[in-house]
């Protein structure tokens, strides 16, 4: 069976005499609904109109019910009943569901999986569901709750579109980095050095010439992944460009230097979310990553 909206009597009058009912009067119905006695009064007597019915007698300071009413009583408080149980249900399911995220497979690989268990520490249960992906991801039509992403000026002209909030979350200074015994060999001038960029890397090279490096002119070495770039920079394949945080621990760890960089730049990271109610364990999750830098 189809539903005819136009047939049936605005929602807010039903509403009002399920509240008559249920409290036997219009007083305490008014109180129930944070409206005026006249206001629940009036919608009960506009309920009549659009029925043709007798709804609510007044008797004296008493309201009597006529047989009809009691079963349109009835009838009202199952539907409410089943709508409020069908809404908490929703709700439910959406407070349990994983939280749907997606970044980088570096970022995933090297900031977030190491410490995922302090934010599980601090959330228990919480479940999180990361897609990583080189490329931006359709954030709404995917389905994500969330994407932590860098957004450089020349990617997001006019980005990041309608129906997505944004918010920083690190705005992290740009470091070369380059192994030793590469440096011994060139010196650190980057016009002398080869530079590596992996295959999705199309925007390093914006990123490159704003740090002063000649992009047209130095030489360039392709590999096929972020992971790998690491690996061509330690083994002297070339010099490359990362954020500081990233790259500190990478200079730590792995025998390769910083380089320093003709121009200063730096590469601001954010949170972009659908717009409208967010998941749960949006705010924490970002609260969280925002720390990790």
């Amino acid at each position: 069976m189809t539903l005819d909206w136009r047939n049936l009597p605005p929602l807010t009058a039903l509403r009002a005499f399920d509240a008559t009912a249920r409290h036997g009067g219009f007083a305490e119905a008014a109180r129930s609904l944070n409206v005026t006695h006249a206001a629940v009064a009036q919608q009960v007597r506009g309920l009549e109109a659009h029925l043709g019915l007798s709804l609510a007698v007044r008797q004296g300071r008493n309201v009597v019910f006529t047989d009809a009413s009691q079963q349109l009583a009835r009838t009202l408080g199952e539907s409410f009943h089943g709508i409020a149980l069908g809404v908490e249900k929703r709700k439910d399911a959406n407070a349990n569901r994983a939280l749907r995220v997606t970044t980088t497979p570096f970022l995933t690989e090297r900031l977030i999986m190491p410490r995922l268990a302090e934010f599980w520490a601090a959330h228990p249960g919480a479940e999180i569901s990361i897609s990583r992906t080189r490329t931006y991801a359709d954030i709404i039509g995917e389905g994500f709750d969330l994407a932590i992403r860098s957004l450089i000026d020349f990617q997001v002209r006019g980005q990041p579109g309608p129906g997505i909030d944004r918010e920083p979350v690190s705005d992290s200074t740009l470091t070369g980095i380059v192994a030793p015994s590469l440096l011994a060999k060139t010196g650190p001038d980057v016009k002398d050095l080869p530079w590596v960029r992996h295959d999705v890397m199309d925007p390093k090279a914006e990123i490159m010439s704003r740090c002063g490096i000649p992009v047209d002119t130095v030489k360039q070495v392709r590999v096929g992944s972020t992971n790998l770039l690491l690996e061509a920079v330690r083994q002297g394949l070339g010099a490359t460009i990362f954020n500081e945080p990233i790259a500190r621990d990478e200079i730590k760890a792995r025998g390769i230097v910083e380089l320093p960089l003709p121009r200063p730049s730096h590469i601001t990271y954010h949170a972009l979310t659908p717009k409208g109610q967010k998941h749960p364990l949006v705010r924490p999750f970002v609260d969280w990553v925002r720390s990790l830098f």
